[in-house]
């Protein structure tokens, strides 16, 4: 039986995925008030000067809503192939890195940094939009969930971008595994998201009650990405 799940969740990545899954660094960050126009200069002054690996995108994204306790403002986040981060790696040392960094520490504070991988990636044409949302949850049962997830998007389809993917480093004490990320065309489409009808309703409750037995949900953010490299 669980061999016949993960071959459904395999298939269902197979037709939902329109390209190659990829790994992510993300750094979190807390901004001094007021102070957020010299960082994202100061990243401009370096990311935008620098010989970047193919396959990689870097962006600056700023926190609209966020759980209790979250301490940072923004997130530095990069993601692509697993090589063009580890080249990517490479470039952030040296000296020119380290008089950078030292300047964007006169700003902000480094309050977390995680890693992982997405699992599943769809409507990537949609990937530019600049307003997204993160769900995250623990996850106990992997294929379970990813199997109410599968009746989730049948039901109640995404108009952005959408990801399902997993946290592999930097997890804090909370066991956040795996998220969901999905992006929207504006600021008024991420605040009108939510199921409409009575039959996308009916999906959202039931995938919260299958996942409520299996996982535990941590919460979720509102982000607008201020700059990409």
């Amino acid at each position: 039986m669980k061999k016949l799940l993960l071959l459904f969740v395999f298939l269902f990545t197979a037709n939902l995925a329109t390209a190659q899954n990829i790994a992510f660094e993300q750094v979190g960050i807390k901004v001094q008030p007021g102070k957020a126009a010299f960082v994202l200069d100061l990243l401009d002054d370096f990311y935008g000067n620098i010989e970047k690996p193919e396959n990689v995108s870097i962006s600056l994204n700023r926190i609209y809503f966020k759980p209790e306790g979250t301490e940072a403002t923004h997130y530095l986040s990069f993601a692509g192939s697993v090589d063009a981060l580890a080249a990517l790696r490479k470039i952030r040392g040296g000296d020119t890195y380290s008089i950078f960094n030292s300047n964007i520490l006169q700003f902000a504070e480094v309050v977390s940094v995680s890693g992982g991988s997405t699992l599943m990636r769809t409507n990537i044409e949609k990937s530019g939009e600049r307003t997204y949302q993160v769900w995250k949850w623990n996850v106990e049962d992997a294929p379970g969930f990813a199997a109410a997830f599968m009746d989730l998007m049948k039901a109640y389809p995404q108009e952005g971008y959408l990801s399902l993917g997993q946290f592999t480093h930097g997890v804090s004490t909370d066991g956040e595994s795996h998220y969901v990320y999905t992006t929207h065309k504006d600021y008024a489409a991420a605040l009108n998201w939510g199921p409409k009808t009575q039959a996308q309703q009916e999906a959202f409750v039931k995938f919260q009650k299958t996942t409520n037995k299996i996982s535990n949900y941590l919460g979720t953010m509102t982000l607008y990405r201020m700059k990409s490299w």
